[in-house]
């Protein structure tokens, strides 16, 4: 099986957070820029001659505009909230500026057992999940929702769920994922 991983074009949250407003994202739903538009779209020809026979999609807007792009074709498909992005909590949607000065939260970014929760696969954000919480929703999901006799699949989802699959996929170890950097809209092969 091959098996194809596309994180979603550059959103709003991404260019927010790269321009001056800082916030974390997680699970809010956000659109794709133009530009994520554009890289989405350019990768029609990319996947034309790869006889993809399912594409699993994260339920979110970002995700789902991606998807929109790529194949604007018939072609089955399966959103699901299974490849949502990491919970961040009562994080999402605060500016991280904020949130890391406000007295209840410090200890997410001073104290040594939490401050780490963006960059753990056992720490997460209050009400949010970890990596290995989203490692554990990815595995049902393989056991679960993939068709095993599928030659080539199409997965659209976010960077911290493409990690936690090259984890689950026996590609990278927990620690090299955390370091790795999943490019928006670039695809990534595994042969199964």
């Amino acid at each position: 099986m091959n098996i194809f991983l596309v994180r979603h074009g550059e959103s709003q949250s991404n260019y927010d957070n790269q321009h001056g407003n800082p916030y974390f994202c997680g699970q809010l739903d956000v659109p794709l820029t133009e530009k994520g538009m554009q890289s989405a779209q350019d990768l029609i020809s990319y996947f034309a001659d790869k006889k993809i026979e399912h594409v699993y999609v994260s339920d979110l807007l970002r995700t789902q505009q991606t998807y929109e792009r790529i194949f604007p074709y018939n072609i089955p498909t399966t959103f699901t909230k299974s490849l949502r992005e990491r919970s961040l909590g009562v994080f999402e949607g605060k500016n991280k500026q904020d949130i890391s000065e406000d007295k209840e939260y410090e200890r997410y970014f001073n104290d040594p057992e939490f401050k780490d929760f963006r960059h753990s696969f056992i720490q997460k954000a209050p009400d949010g999940e970890s990596y290995q919480d989203v490692h554990e929703r990815i595995a049902r999901f393989f056991e679960s929702e993939i068709h095993k006799d599928s030659d080539n699949i199409v997965i659209i989802a976010h960077q911290v769920v493409i990690r936690c699959i090259f984890v689950y996929l026996g590609q990278l170890t927990k620690e090299e994922a955390l370091e790795l950097n999943i490019d928006n809209c670039h695809p990534y092969l595994i042969e199964k």
